[in-house]
């Protein structure tokens, strides 16, 4: 391939050459490669770019360097969150791998499960269920009717109010016309006490229509931020996550599960500590487990109980799982993962037992986006 830059005379004298624009298109949009570049000019004074050049030229032909590499940069987390931390056992390891999920709309929890920045988390963690948005605008609807309601009746009272007024008006004008005696004393007394009456009702009815005006306000805002964070979590494909030492990184999302509520981020151009996936074999009644996460927005808490069942595809759990677990690992105590912490159902005395979503069924739902390791 070669390219040609002819020379020209500019409007002051002077010989320069001038690159054609599909010259410079294919120089900028060439495929990069190891071959050689060469210049040289012929006899009649044009030079010639090419990776080819001709044999048969007494014009000496001049190599052009070849562009540095520029390599990615990997950053080794893993190396650097052991070497801040120093897990004395399986459980302080796997809190390594455990990272806070911020979102627009809240935060929740994931963890490595490769060394290449794979992670997991709960689908529902950075995205909101359309069961919960339903709910959501249904209370919100339900907000905007009382408030209207509430509206409505302010508007009523007013009119009230007006007549009220009215009303004493006529009785003042009447009062202007009713001779000096007991009788105008004992209706100017009446009409005192209705003024006063009056008087303590507007002031009422405007307090409570500044009071109105106030709630009516934040409702109103409380819905645009609702409403620009349902958006923003709806266009959402990368978010922030928070490393056990306080770092935080940007992950994309590389997939959702249909028939599951989990999803799959990464984070590139990191080295990052892992989970593995505890055996089934391990996974019974009375095995002891931990569930790690970011209960509350407390970062890196664990919480400890049992398996006390299995209903695929869920692991029962008494490990308290609160709001802010969702998404991160349960694992047992050589730190092997059995489950991603998704839900807890609510009991008597509001103890409430704990699901996981077996380990080995994200892997299945994930297994053409996840390395082959």
């Amino acid at each position: 391939m070669t390219w040609l830059l002819r020379p020209f005379v500019r409007h002051n004298g002077r010989r320069g050459v001038l690159l054609g624009g599909l010259g410079l298109l294919a120089l900028v949009v060439a495929p990069t490669g190891t071959a050689q570049l060469y210049k040289y000019q012929d006899e009649h004074g044009f030079w010639h770019y090419t990776d080819r050049p001709r044999s048969d030229l007494r014009q000496p032909v001049e190599t052009l360097p070849q562009p540095a590499a520029v390599a990615r940069p990997t950053r080794d987390l893993n190396a650097r969150l052991r070497e801040r931390f120093s897990p004395q056992n399986p459980l302080q390891e796997a809190t390594l791998s455990t990272v806070q999920i911020k979102t627009a709309l809240g935060s929740g929890s994931g963890f490595f499960i490769s060394n290449s920045g794979h992670l997991l988390t709960n689908q529902h963690v950075i995205k909101l269920p359309e069961s919960d948005r339903a709910a959501l605008q249904q209370a919100v609807g339900d907000t905007e009717q009382r408030i209207d309601r509430q509206r409505q009746n302010l508007a009523w009272r007013a009119r009230e109010m007006e007549k009220f007024r009215e009303d004493l008006a006529r009785h003042e004008a009447y009062l202007r016309g009713l001779p000096e005696g007991a009788e105008k004393a004992r209706r100017q007394t009446y009409y005192q006490s209705q003024r006063n009456q009056y008087q303590t009702l507007q002031r009422e009815l405007a307090a409570e229509r500044r009071e109105f005006q106030e709630t009516e306000r934040k409702i109103a805002t409380a819905r645009r931020q609702m409403d620009w964070k349902l958006a923003v979590a709806d266009a959402a494909n990368t978010f922030t996550i928070i490393l056990k030492d306080g770092t935080e990184l940007r992950a994309s999302l590389l997939a959702v599960s249909r028939n599951h509520d989990l999803a799959l981020l990464k984070v590139d151009q990191h080295v990052t500590p892992a989970l593995r996936p505890a055996p089934p074999a391990d996974v019974g009644h009375g095995a002891p487990v931990y569930a790690i996460g970011n209960p509350v927005g407390l970062r890196d808490s664990i919480s400890a109980g049992v398996v006390s069942g299995i209903d695929p595809p869920f692991v029962r759990t008494d490990a308290k799982i609160y709001p802010g677990n969702s998404g991160g690992p349960l694992v047992l105590a050589d730190g092997r993962v059995v489950g991603i912490n998704t839900m807890k159902r609510i009991t008597h005395k509001f103890e409430g037992i704990g699901y996981a979503i077996d380990m080995h069924i994200a892997l299945q739902e994930f297994a053409s986006a996840l390395p082959r390791d």
